[in-house]
């Protein structure tokens, strides 16, 4: 028998409140941000069962009569649309906008109701959105957003605002809608800098910030402000805000835990889990990763903020950890039990065909669904085509329930009928997946009898381990979280729609989450929903022997965060329509800089920060981009360039000469980058006996090649070899599509005093660079002299206006 053990979990949803200005007064009016991002504090030490209300299920269950609004469906149109035309400029009174009201209550602050509208145009031409939400009883602003733009526009649109300019009038145009609200706020660092360094891009950058309410020096992120700029245009694309302009009764500060102790607190409570990560290509998604790295992540069970009075570790829901979680696994004894019944994996000689197939996926239909379940089709699948068979061949059989009693009991259950697919490795016979699409039809929040305890389901996970996987038991986590979301709507608790288990692998004590088993039922019908098992055997996993200790992965996460005191309010109740809000003060790790997160992960050998594509992150500048650039008549072009990832400001230096790799680089991020397009097949390969496969500046490389920008030829690559006037020249007509052109005979002049020592070849190029204005008023060309590196970004952005998609 399985050891079975409960836990019960308050899944709280996080809400924010606050007053907002009106806006059929004289006061401007406000909007809300479009997205709230919800960042999740609890990394938990083993797989987790959650059940989440998604967005579209709150919504359904959130519409209502508006019956009860003092603000008819008229007067919130006609208030949409002053606001837009305000502090947009935008009139929509045309008919050929399409119009969209809805009634409905805040997804933000369910005790409020809401009138949100939408307008939209979009012909040949032309596109249009624009949208606004106001409080159905007050009348006040609550959300403002728009986009457009016109299709035949010519030309790339370019980044022309620096993130100092758009935060500029960022804070202009908050002050203008909310006077004396900003100035009780911080700027929140934003980590998006970092990705778009990596990855590059010419598209212009959106620029979004984040202002958080300070009180008493201490952030109360219930309040805040968020403003969308339009890197391109400069236009403020989306504002909003929410503010309690009488806080509630916040804790005081008398006798709180110095950040010493809560550090020291913290550190003793939290787990560094030793894992293996997968290593793919950065820019393309491959199935099966061609390496893994030994990392840690930081570990919390469910409770990763200390109560700043208490000294006790709390979670998101405000209570203490050993109020949130407890686990079931199984024994020793039971492991070994069940993998005595495992028989060795044989590989066949041929693939099972259709017809054997099919026989195999009806024997587990039946032992799953009984009889009457049909086979409607059969494909025979290899590799990348589904998430369980990569690196496999298998055969993918879809099925649907024909039995009458079945449909009988789905129907009054409420259930749609039963249709699925089984999935079988072709040459194993071993199931990879068997998934049941069998969904509630009806209202959301409709409480129902379930036909599981979390425990029976988690009996249930095992038994099919058992039944299926046996020979895995010894290399899977067992260890599972019960986590039972107590929701309730209008009142009444929901239990749980599915009960989910995940049962990562594990290698020489380290988990591997990229193979896994993974299982959960229908909590209506007590069936298995879904039961996919992927696994790579033929992966190399190196020793954990030369891990660092868990003590100096630690001492590597402390050196980029820290822990911050913040008021921290949360939702005391589990009825999301009705919430009762608490506010403590916490300590909660924090980084000191970006692009730091508190999850991201320590390379386990070296001891480095790294991403989530296992690349260090430096834990000191490599560069000081700003102090380098700052005066020099390249700054102003060089940022707008480092904002969209096209030149890397770790090695930018303005006056340093050009490399052929960074001219590569520029120019292959200026023209964008393919991150799909396969780059190792035979057919064109990279010839350069001086650049490897496994190297980081492959793809880039091969990109200019494709571009067209470099000749793949057979030699070196040299990417150290300095780029002179010229030959940027060249790269650069070649990376805008004009190098047919440019090779026209006895068309071009160019009118520089030393044109005659430009090569003969090259003329056309240096020609065009001049009529498109890239190389600005110089009456030399100096074609033989070396490119510097601000030479070269000067080149590029004005270019980029210029670029043939």
């Amino acid at each position: 028998m399985v050891k079975r053990k409960s836990l019960v979990f308050v899944l709280a949803t996080a809400m924010v409140a606050g007053p907002t200005l009106p806006a059929f007064a004289d006061q401007p009016a406000t909007a809300v941000e479009m997205t709230r991002a919800v960042t999740t504090r609890n990394a938990v030490a083993g797989p987790v069962n959650v059940t989440i209300t998604g967005v579209e299920e709150v919504k359904n269950a959130a519409a209502v009569s508006d019956e009860k609004a003092d603000i008819s469906k008229e007067k919130a149109l006609e208030a949409g649309k002053k606001a837009l035309k305000d502090y947009f400029g935008i009139t929509v009174e045309d008919k050929k906008y399409q119009t969209s009201t809805e009634y409905r209550k805040d997804w933000n602050s369910p005790d409020r109701y809401v009138w949100a509208m939408n307008w939209n145009y979009n012909d040949h031409m032309e596109y249009f959105y624009a949208g606004i939400t106001i409080d159905a009883n007050t009348g006040e602003i609550l959300e403002m957003n728009k986009d457009g733009g016109k299709y035949n526009e010519q030309g790339a649109k370019v980044t022309t605002i620096t993130r100092e300019e758009a935060q500029k009038k960022a804070e202009e145009f908050a002050k203008k809608i909310v006077p004396g609200i900003l100035e009780q706020t911080k700027l929140m660092d934003n980590y998006d800098d970092y990705y778009r360094d990596m990855y590059g891009g010419s598209y212009p950058v959106f620029y979004n910030f984040n202002y958080q309410r300070v009180h008493e020096g201490t952030k109360y992120d219930a309040n805040y402000i968020n403003v969308g700029i339009d890197g391109a245009t400069g236009e403020v694309r989306n504002f909003g805000y929410r503010w309690d302009k009488s806080l509630p009764n916040l804790p005081k500060k008398d006798g709180i835990k110095s950040v010493e102790e809560a550090t020291k607190i913290y550190r003793d409570n939290m787990n560094m889990e030793l894992i293996y990560f997968p290593i793919r290509d950065q820019f393309r998604y491959e199935p099966v990763p061609k390496s893994v790295k030994l990392a840690y992540r930081a570990t919390y069970n469910f409770a990763d903020m200390v109560d700043a009075k208490t000294g006790k570790m709390i979670g998101w829901n405000g209570k203490e950890q050993d109020q949130q979680v407890k686990f079931a696994s199984l024994t020793e004894k039971q492991i070994d039990d069940i993998y005595k019944k495992a028989k060795p994996i044989v590989k066949r000689d041929k693939e099972l065909t259709k017809e054997e197939a099919e026989k195999a996926a009806a024997a587990v239909l039946k032992a799953e669904f009984g009889d009457g379940v049909k086979i409607n089709s059969t494909n025979y699948v290899e590799g990348d085509g589904y998430w369980e068979s990569a690196g496999r061949k298998a055969w993918n059989i879809e099925f649907s329930m024909e039995n009458k009693d079945s449909k009988a009991t789905d129907a009054k259950l409420g259930i749609m009928p039963m249709n699925g697919r089984v999935m079988i490795d072709a040459v194993t016979e071993e199931i990879l997946a068997l998934n049941n699409w069998q969904y509630y039809e009806g209202p959301y929040g409709q409480s129902f009898e379930p036909a599981l305890t979390w425990e029976e389901a988690y009996a249930k996970a095992v038994e099919m381990i058992e039944k299926y996987h046996p020979g895995k038991i010894k290399s899977v986590r067992t260890e599972q979280a019960n986590v039972v979301y107590q929701e309730m709507v209008d009142g009444k608790v929901i239990p749980p729609m599915e009960y989910y288990f995940t049962f990562p692998r594990k290698v020489n004590g380290a988990i591997y989450e990229e193979n896994q088993i993974s299982i959960s039922f229908n909590n209506r019908t007590g069936k298995v929903q879904y039961f996919n098992a992927r696994w790579q055997e033929d992966l190399r996993f190196p020793s954990t022997g030369q891990a660092i200790s868990k003590d100096a992965a630690k001492d590597t996460l402390f050196k980029v965060n820290e822990l911050e005191l913040a008021y921290y309010r949360f939702n005391t109740n589990n009825d999301y329509q009705n919430p009762v809000f608490d506010t403590k003060l916490v300590y909660r790790i924090a980084p000191k800089k970006a692009p730091y997160n508190p999850y991201m992960m320590i390379d386990a050998v070296s001891g480095n920060m790294m991403d989530y594509n296992g690349k260090t992150i430096p834990i000191d500048a490599v560069n000081d981009f700003d102090s380098l650039i700052k005066g020099h008549w390249i700054e102003r072009s060089a940022k707008l360039l480092a904002q969209q990832g096209i030149i890397d400001k770790n090695t930018f230096k303005p006056d340093a000469e050009l490399s052929k790799l960074e001219a590569v680089k520029m120019l292959v991020k200026a023209r964008g980058m393919d991150y799909y397009y396969p780059v190792k097949e035979a057919a064109d390969k990279l010839k350069f006996s001086d650049v490897s496969e496994d190297s980081d500046d492959y793809r880039f490389i091969h990109m200019a090649m494709r571009y067209g920008i470099i000749e793949n030829k057979e030699g070196k690559f040299d990417g150290d070899a300095a780029v002179n006037r010229e030959e940027l020249a060249v790269m650069m007509v070649k990376m805008l599509k004009y190098d047919a052109l440019a090779q026209g005979k006895d068309i071009f002049n160019v009118f520089f005093k030393d044109q005659g020592d430009i090569t003969p070849e090259y003329v056309g190029y240096v020609a065009i660079c001049k009529g498109l204005g890239l190389l600005g008023e110089d009456t030399n060309f100096r074609p033989k002299d070396e490119t510097t590196m601000a030479e070269a970004a000067a080149m590029v952005y004005k270019a980029l206006g210029n670029i043939n998609r």
